[in-house]
């Protein structure tokens, strides 16, 4: 029986360590935060509907991080994306002071070209709304609908050879059979824009909300005609056809769901995957607490950005899944794509 009781008695130190490990784990992350400047970096310029929701990130998650750190934007535009992304992969602190939004369509780049980033190695905070998307052209275009794309050739502008805006519509030439140009170097949405209602271009591919959120006058007036849409459903559009719709082969359709990741990322934060995972864990609930708070839905209703939010642990399963695409189609899209 005294054995016994000295046993417990060695015990009892040990148990009331491992008694005080949560409290004083919670109460470190709220010391290392504490006083520090937290960076959300946006791979875009500011003016877009990416940079107004990388303002509303800056704007209202410090308060959700324990020790309420002050929270400032930075913006890393160019490459489609993928320079913000590989500075944060490589280059940005690793300690979790620096989170980056996702372009979405960047997270696909390493599987199509050589990339200093992996994005299936991301920790993802989650997203604020996924982003269905469409291809629209001017209300003057040659064209005004996929059976009109699928006869008639028309001028879709893009960013780069890596975006959304250059991989819609090539990827529509491939499985559809339209006869969309495609010209690239325009820096940004707000430029195709431009380039639209002078006539430079035809239209281009963009995001529903994107169109909703900057351009609701253009949707109100009937200044655009929508070909296809792709990436979720557009409750506006219940009868546009969709682009998975229109894949008649297996491999189209693989095809198209490797392009559909973007648009299901949507509006995602993550941050290095070198981030401790403690502290990687706390600025994810930090960021499902923001998109809960009654003040940040108010914010983004009042500036026309929806929130539907999506979490890190779904976007996760998101592109690890599309990381295990078959090697096979992934040569057959860098052909399609042109990228060597």
């Amino acid at each position: 029986m005294s054995t016994n009781f000295n046993r417990t008695l060695a015990v009892l130190p040990a148990v009331a360590v491992l008694g005080l490990a949560l409290p004083v784990s919670a109460d470190a992350i709220s010391d290392f935060y504490k006083g520090k400047t937290v960076t959300v970096m946006v791979p875009s310029g500011l003016g877009a509907t990416l940079g107004l929701y990388g303002r509303l990130t800056t704007e209202h998650l410090g308060k959700h991080i324990p020790g309420n750190p002050t929270v400032i934007i930075q913006s890393r535009p160019g490459g489609g994306g993928t320079k913000g992304a590989a500075f944060a992969y490589n280059a940005a602190p690793k300690d979790g002071t620096y989170i980056a939004e996702a372009l979405a369509p960047s997270v696909l780049a390493p599987l199509l070209r050589d990339m200093k980033f992996d994005a299936s190695k991301f920790q993802w905070l989650g997203s604020i709304a996924p982003r269905p998307a469409v291809l629209s052209v001017w209300h003057t275009a040659p064209v005004s609908d996929l059976a009109s794309a699928q006869k008639k050739q028309s001028i879709m502008g893009s960013t780069g050879l890596g975006s959304e805006t250059y991989l819609a519509p090539t990827l529509m030439n491939h499985i559809a059979g339209t006869k969309f140009k495609v010209v690239k170097g325009y820096k940004g949405g707000a430029k195709i824009n431009k380039a639209m209602e002078g006539s430079e271009v035809h239209g281009r591919m963009n995001y529903w909300s994107g169109w909703t959120a900057a351009k609701a006058a253009w949707l109100s007036e009937g200044k655009l005609k929508h070909i296809v849409s792709y990436g979720g459903n557009i409750k506006e559009l219940p009868n546009l056809p969709k682009m998975i719709d229109l894949a008649k082969t297996d491999e189209h359709k693989a095809m198209v769901r490797f392009l559909e990741v973007a648009p299901r990322v949507g509006m995602g934060f993550w941050v290095s995957p070198e981030v401790p995972k403690d502290r990687a864990t706390a600025l994810r609930k930090a960021f499902q607490a923001m998109l809960r708070d009654p003040a940040f839905v108010a914010d983004a209703t009042k500036r026309k950005a929806p929130v539907q939010p999506v979490s890190g642990e779904e976007l996760d399963k998101i592109v690890a899944a599309v990381y295990k695409t078959p090697p096979e189609t992934i040569a057959k899209l860098k052909k399609v794509f042109g990228f060597k």
